[in-house]
């Protein structure tokens, strides 16, 4: 629990973290989702449940991350280490398949329309203020994506954040919770404690160059070199392929002719309703007349919208001025569709009887979909050209790579064949590796197979969808041991460190035997052990004066050992404390309602935030998660 200091300024950075919960949204929708993928066992990274996840998923995923991170900080150049990103992508993409299972088993289904719906909120998916079927298709496709896929996606984020706030919003705290959570977060304690300083334990230590040798001989694991190769290596790459290729006007031309071809010119219609229940209250009859009533009312010029707010019974609806979205024709009930049919923008239906309810339908657009022009997609005409000849191009290179391994057992003929230079390393062991050859299957490669085994010729290494690598393995020191003066000052270094960690481990036992359980004073220890005694007075959890793990042991020590029990802790640089808490004392401070608002909302949110853990790890033990 943190002080009331601490919770004021963490409520700013919990702003910010909402915010970047929103940015995780905002990217997800309108950045792109990349180019659709068509997945195989061997593009699959993990499985949950036996559903998969493969890697166009981990791609956009890692993509997604990385923009987030780089607004985050305001760096736009901001990068992490790409294993360190792929871990966070991979666990994110796993929780996310998780939750979306439990909420389907718990038939909790997110529909197409409501994902319209959420997309007709911005205004790049808008024409004249209502929402473009069209717009949200052709935005899909610019980025690659099926505008069905598409979609799916949007229902998937919607679901993640139902399950979020869903949870969030069921939890609360009672009046006692929250004035014990206040009293917590208001403790002080009074610390006395001894202070075993590491660095001053190091000036007393001596070892000889016999303990050094032994130290040495006992330990030669710590003092082996690291294994290096040196290879040559061919790299095929679809986004070098891509810069060598022309795209003809004829390619374009055809290509075009293709995206008419395929065109969806289907009529979309924006469709609004009001909705009167009928039962004891009121008869069909009843709400006949008034259905009838309503619309004679928006007929002689009165709002719609404002008319559906007031008297309409869907809830789901009322507040969007009773908007139901847009039908393709096959998106409501048959009923709807018929008088649709036979409406024109602006109309509104017959009252519709369904399902003991009346409907007064209106029909507020009509979306008819044209294509675009073709200068106005060329540019993304090409690109797309670009992306299947350079993928083309580079699953033939990579075949015809393949079968050269087979007659060649050297690089130069491979390479005057497919037309790419032969590169040359350096000697580098795995942690030396840069750029292309820090990729782990690399490193696997040549360090546990073709090094172990000594293995000569071409091997051809699939890295991923759009690149592989040429290997041949010129030369491989293997690991060995490190003559002793080389390393003199490391032995030394880690000799010093474990006798100074024993001695301190066996001096901390010993002192807090003596202060628990033989009844020493602490000015007899002090004395004993050349040792100062320091107190803290109204110590918070906020403090600066420890470290915040310190501080979380200091906090859990009980009241029924106040005064008593000494307690040792340890510090970040290797430093012991050896300390009990001698009083416990209770500041009350006056809070505004506003203050108190603002915490209870804070202490919700962090009971939320343990649930959502707790459920998301029970269900990560119960679930088959396998990870390639």
């Amino acid at each position: 629990m943190a002080g009331i200091k601490t919770i004021r300024d963490s409520l700013e950075s919990r702003a910010v973290k909402i915010l970047v919960g929103a940015i995780v949204v905002t990217f997800a929708l309108f950045f792109g989702w990349g180019t659709v993928f068509s997945s195989s066992e061997a593009n699959v990274v993990a499985s949950v449940n036996g559903k998969k996840i493969d890697l166009y998923d981990l791609d956009l995923e890692m993509a997604q991350i990385q923009s987030i991170l780089s607004q985050r900080f305001e760096n736009p150049d901001f990068t992490i280490e790409e294993q360190v990103l792929k871990s966070l992508a991979i666990n994110s993409l796993i929780r996310d398949s998780l939750i979306l299972g439990y909420l389907e088993n718990n038939q909790v289904k997110i529909s197409n329309l409501t994902a319209y719906k959420l997309l007709s909120q911005n205004e790049i998916f808008q024409e004249e203020g209502k929402l473009s079927v069209e717009k949200i298709n052709s935005f899909a496709r610019q980025n690659g994506f099926l505008p069905g896929k598409y979609i799916e996606n949007i229902r998937n984020k919607i679901a993640l954040d139902f399950w979020t706030n869903g949870i969030a919003n069921t939890d609360f705290i009672t009046s006692n919770e929250f004035n014990r959570n206040v009293s917590l977060a208001n403790q002080t304690r009074d610390v006395v404690f001894l202070k075993i300083n590491k660095e001053e334990k190091k000036k007393d230590i001596q070892v000889s160059k016999t303990d050094l040798v032994n130290f040495y001989e006992e330990n030669n694991s710590y003092f082996m070199t690291r294994p290096k190769a040196k290879i040559r290596y061919i790299e095929i790459s679809q986004e070098e392929i891509s810069k060598n290729l022309s795209i003809s006007d004829d390619d374009l031309e055809l290509e075009y002719q293709a995206y008419l071809e395929n065109f969806d010119s289907t009529i979309r219609k924006s469709v609004s309703h009001i909705m009167l229940n009928i039962n004891k209250e009121r008869t069909s009859e009843e709400a006949l007349i008034l259905i009838e009533n309503l619309k004679n009312r928006i007929n002689k010029g009165e709002d719609f919208d404002a008319i559906a707010q007031e008297f309409s019974e869907d809830e789901g609806t009322k507040n969007l001025g009773g908007s139901l979205g847009v039908t393709d024709g096959t998106a409501f009930p048959d009923e709807f569709e018929i008088e649709l049919n036979n409406m024109s923008a602006g109309d509104l239906s017959s009252p519709i009887l369904l399902n003991n309810r009346i409907h007064l339908l209106k029909l507020t657009n009509l979306l008819a979909p044209v294509p675009e022009e073709f200068e106005k997609i060329k540019q993304d005409l090409k690109d797309n050209l670009s992306q299947q000849f350079s993928y083309q191009e580079f699953i033939d290179t990579l075949e015809e790579a393949s079968d050269l391994t087979f007659s060649y057992s050297e690089l130069e003929p491979i390479s005057e064949r497919i037309n790419l230079n032969i590169k040359t390393s350096q000697f580098f062991s795995r942690s030396e590796a840069d750029g292309l050859l820090s990729n782990d299957q690399i490193l696997d490669l040549v360090f546990n197979e073709l090094a172990l085994n000594q293995e000569t010729g071409i091997t051809l290494l699939e890295l991923n969808d759009e690149n592989a690598i040429l290997i041949e393995l010129l030369s491989f020191q293997g690991s060995k041991l490190r003559e002793f003066e080389e390393v003199q000052e490391q032995v030394e270094s880690l000799l010093v460190e474990k006798v100074v960690s024993d001695d301190m481990n066996a001096l901390e036992k010993q002192i807090l035997e003596k202060l628990n359980n033989q009844n020493y004073s602490l000015s007899k220890v002090e004395s004993d052990h050349s040792l100062k005694r320091q107190t803290y007075k109204s110590l918070t959890r906020g403090s600066s004066l420890f470290t915040k793990n310190a501080l979380f042991e200091i906090f859990d020590i009980p009241r029924a050992d106040q005064g008593k029990l000494f307690k040792a802790i340890s510090l970040p640089q290797g430093d012991r404390l050896i300390l009990k808490v001698d009083s416990i004392e209770y500041v009350k401070e006056e809070l505004s309602q506003e203050e108190k608002s603002s915490l209870n909302e804070f202490f919700v949110q962090e009971r939320s935030d343990s649930n959502l853990v707790d459920l998301q790890i029970s269900m990560q033990e119960e679930a088959s998660i396998i990870i390639n």
